[in-house]
């Protein structure tokens, strides 16, 4: 006797998961621009220690913090949106998903990696900088996945 087959694509994902999936995605592409900023003398900590209030300096200084906090903000906006609006089997973009992930792996393979910590910045601040640039990934992660599953 065979059992019948559920038809998957009526089943729509709980909220929870794609927030979760949509923060965590988020918050990772904020870190590898972080760390790609970092390998391109745009370290967080010691921006954050020379942020004066003068003109360019300051532009300067707040450029990469506004990058790690887009970056997250759309990178969680689209997973939220492709989650809540896609069913979930996905069979038809299957070459989609190839293609997409063989451009995530050349992307990560790109992004350098430090090999010392900036100079100048003890590893207080350094560690103070680092955890304030994820806690607002996390927070425009979170706005961003919202924004995206309401719509």
């Amino acid at each position: 006797m065979q059992s019948p087959r559920r038809d998957l694509s009526s089943i729509a994902l709980p909220p929870a998961l794609i927030y979760a999936t949509a923060l965590t995605c988020g918050v990772l592409a904020a870190l590898a621009v972080e760390i790609y900023l970092a390998g391109a003398g745009f370290d967080l900590a010691s921006l954050w220690r020379e942020g004066t209030f003068g003109g360019a300096r300051e532009l300067r200084t707040t450029g990469p913090w506004w990058a790690v906090a887009g970056i997250a903000f759309a990178a969680s906006w689209v997973t939220a949106a492709a989650l809540s609006r896609f069913p979930p089997p996905w069979r038809q973009l299957r070459p989609l998903r190839w293609v997409a992930g063989a451009a995530l792996v050349l992307l990560l393979a790109q992004v350098g990696h430090p090999s010392t910590a900036p100079e100048g910045v003890g590893p207080g601040v350094h560690l103070a900088a680092n955890l304030a640039a994820l806690v607002i990934a996390a927070v425009m992660g979170l706005l961003g996945a919202y924004v995206a599953v309401r719509r």
